[in-house]
């Protein structure tokens, strides 16, 4: 047994430290596979749990997870093991037909029954005029009354598919939104905006004939909750609790403006959960009983009496007598993720971001997070230093000097030191300046190679700035102020994105001088670099120099940029590859995207991220060799805002607008020698079905797989410092039971390795 994540907890007694010290004891991390998938999302936000015979199902508000009872560990549900969506609305399970009913977001239902999926997406393709949502499920027999946002419908999970409609059960036959339904004794209640409302069931009466309902409670705001429970209704109506006994309703608690957060039956108990309060137990006797849990989302308790509750901060939070336990998955703090970087030996990601229509700030107090390859480690937001700021959304790293520098949108920047914050700079101790006279705003930061940081100050008189390696500010007038990312060239050139006028570049002959510089400027004009639009979201070089140039209007490529300041042709073009074998016909990369990021990998190879997913070209850039999208793999959302790949491992991390997710690639930085193999998988065992990484390779290094005998079976070069074996034999056979050498040569002869791998078919 192990535990796959990290549970925290509230109460740090002696018992609670102990028990989640044991479940941690159970942790066993490992390296990634190549080609597996992981996602990094928050799930400390839960809003909805259900127990089943075995698990704890959580839904927090951007992913799901669940806690198994037996082996104490917890899971991620996502697309990649088998889930259909991460963004969960509502769950319900039956305990007699052993059934669990997700209801996802967008509309689209899950049913896990007899340890088969089966998926039904009937009300996510139905066309609903207004919002379509799910809002309670409540289980009859094998029937499951679903409540919308549009009406109740009826549906049968064991045969997936739906039975009846109703919706338009409103006044005068007007559609109605039902927030949740019960039956008590030959009647259903449903809870809406305008009253409880009731109907009989039976086979003659219609239930979609609006007139057969009738109004059992009026409400002047809404009714949200109801349940019944020990022959009596208890329900929810302008945030007062009410019961329905003998004919006639009574309050059930004297106090108004409750928030109840859910009422519902738990094993012959009925619960009721008030957020600010506590959760109310009534059992079978009709003893009322409080017990004093106040910041909630939902409560229930457990088949051993135990109760849960789901909090928007906490997680799954689970009562023992010692005190309270909080379980959630390890994750970062929210799903904003900007710049993505290698720092400290660690990979940090940006949390603030901005807003896009008018360049502002959002106000994000989520700080940055910082990933070990196992495990997120959130800022320390109780530091003043970084609770004084908000939204960083870059970062630059100064390997020589252990100095990491954090641009902020709107607060400046922060210095870190071997990791630790030490300083802010802003307009009162540096040129940095607020646009406005209300926010500073940081929106290109990095560092060359004599450790200098060079600062974009958004919308200001001066809007470039050099930190020099001795502690002064300099200050550079461009003829914009609108620029925003900058990187480096290995000339020392200063290439920088304006925002809406295409691209700038700086070069300052490697002074301090500003009277000497050179500014260019790349836009849509011919002969000035022909650019599809000015519209430039991101730019980024390949080991080769090539600059790639990613627009609202697909990407481009400026094959030989240092021509800008030499005369000669420095015209961006498309990449065009052949379309169909054998003719002249051909298209464009990606020509009509949307690129928004663009990052190089360790083996030159070119990752774009785009509103429609995420593509991989090899390093010539005219291969496709993956297009990652919603629909195909783990990712949350197509909308891909940035990307970043962990150095150490070849992880490439996909930032997107519903989280982070990440994909194990087959490419590393190149190593200056091969003295130093790693292969990962090894010993490679019968139930392995990936490929083995060799690491620690000079870029384009020749890999030969032999048997022990010297007969070759596989040949393959590095990517970067990466190459990959697929387990198989060149006729496409798992080679039998043995070790296998693998001998590396550099490209040019000059360097050998052999490692060993022990393969056991």
């Amino acid at each position: 047994m192990r535990l796959k994540d990290k549970i925290t907890m509230k109460k740090t007694t002696l018992l609670t430290l102990f028990l989640v010290f044991l479940l941690i004891l159970k942790a066993q991390n490992k390296p990634v596979a190549l080609g597996e998938w992981r996602v990094h999302l928050p799930y400390q936000n839960v809003h909805c749990i259900v127990e089943t015979k075995n698990k704890l199902f959580a839904a927090a508000q951007y992913g799901g997870f669940y806690l198994d009872k037996n082996e104490e560990t917890l899971t991620r549900m996502s697309p990649s093991n088998g889930f259909s969506e991460y963004e969960i609305e509502t769950m319900k399970y039956d305990w007699l037909n052993d059934a669990l009913i997700i209801a996802y977001k967008n509309t689209k239902i899950e049913v896990i029954y007899k340890n088969k999926t089966v998926k039904n997406d009937d009300i996510f393709n139905k066309s609903i005029v207004g919002t379509k949502k799910i809002q309670h499920i409540n289980i009859v027999g094998n029937l499951a009354y679903i409540s919308t946002s549009f009406g109740l419908l009826e549906y049968d999970f064991i045969k997936n598919e739906f039975k009846n409609s109703y919706q338009n059960i409103g006044s005068g036959g007007s559609t109605i939104g039902v927030y949740a339904s019960s039956i008590l004794n030959d009647s259903i209640y449903i809870s809406t905006d305008k009253a409880i409302l009731k109907a009989k069931v039976s086979n003659v009466v219609n239930l979609a004939d609006y007139n057969n309902w009738y109004v059992a409670l009026s409400a002047q705001f809404a009714s949200r909750h109801i349940a019944a429970f020990n022959q009596k209704l208890y329900a929810e109506r302008d945030s007062q609790l009410f019961v329905y006994s003998n004919k006639k309703w009574e309050l059930l608690e004297p106090d108004s403006k409750l928030k109840v957060t859910n009422i519902e039956v738990n094993h012959n108990q009925l619960i009721i959960g008030v957020f600010g309060k506590h959760i109310i137990n009534i059992n079978s006797s009709d003893v009322k009983t409080y017990q004093g849990i106040n910041v909630l989302s939902q409560a229930i308790i457990d088949i051993n009496n135990t109760y849960w509750y789901a909090s928007s901060t906490n997680g799954l939070v689970v009562q023992r007598p010692a005190g309270e336990i909080n379980i959630f998955p390890n994750g970062p703090r929210n799903v904003n993720s900007y710049q993505m970087l290698n720092a400290f030996n660690d990979f940090y990601v940006m949390g603030g971001s901005f807003r896009e229509t008018n360049y502002a700030p959002i106000f994000s107090n989520t700080g940055f997070y910082k990933f070990n390859n196992f495990n997120w480690e959130n800022s320390d937001q109780s530091n003043p230093l970084i609770s004084s700021m908000y939204d960083f959304t870059l970062a630059s790293y100064q390997k020589n000097t252990n100095r990491m520098y954090l641009g902020t949108h709107g607060r400046g920047i922060l210095q870190l030191n071997n990791g630790v914050p030490t300083k802010i700079f802003d307009e009162t101790n540096s040129p940095l300046r607020k646009r406005g006279n209300l926010f500073n705003i940081i929106s290109g930061l990095t560092s060359d190679k004599n450790n200098n940081l060079w600062v974009s100050n958004y919308d200001v008189d001066s809007t470039l700035h050099q930190y020099t390696n001795k502690g002064e500010w300099i200050s550079y007038k461009l003829p914009v102020n609108t620029n925003s990312k900058i990187i480096i060239d290995s000339r020392n050139n200063k290439w920088m994105v304006v925002l809406g006028a295409g691209i700038l570049v700086l070069n300052d002959k490697n002074t301090n001088n500003p009277t000497d510089d050179v500014i260019l400027r790349l836009n849509n004009n011919k002969g000035q670099g022909n650019l599809p639009t000015n519209n430039v979201n991101d730019i980024a070089f390949t080991k080769n120099g090539e600059l790639l140039i990613g627009t609202d209007l697909g990407y481009v490529r400026v094959r030989n940029p240092n021509n800008i300041f030499t005369g000669g042709n420095f015209e961006a073009e498309r990449t065009v590859v052949s379309v169909e074998e054998g003719t002249n016909l051909g298209g464009n990369i990606l020509e009509f995207e949307r690129v928004i990021c663009i990052v190089v990998d360790g083996g030159d190879r070119r990752w774009f991220g785009t509103d429609k997913g995420a593509w991989l070209y090899d390093k010539d850039g005219t291969t496709l060799l993956h297009h990652f999208t919603k629909e195909n793999s783990p990712l949350p959302s197509n909308n891909i805002l940035s990307i970043g790949i962990n150095e150490n491992t070849g992880e490439v991390f996909f930032g997107t607008d519903k989280g982070l997710v990440s994909f194990r690639a087959d490419a590393l930085p190149a190593s200056k020698t091969i003295e130093n193999l790693v292969i990962y998988p090894n010993p490679v065992k019968p139930d392995f079905d990936g490929d083995v990484a060799i690491t620690g390779l000079i870029d384009n290094t020749l890999v030969k797989i032999t048997d022990i005998n010297g007969n070759l079976i596989y040949q393959t070069f590095s990517n970067g410092g990466m190459a990959t074996w697929n387990c198989k034999t060149f006729s496409g056979d798992r080679p039998s039971t043995g070790v296998y050498l693998v001998f590396c040569i550099t490209a040019d002869g000059a360097e050998t390795n052999v490692g060993k791998i022990l393969f056991i078919k």
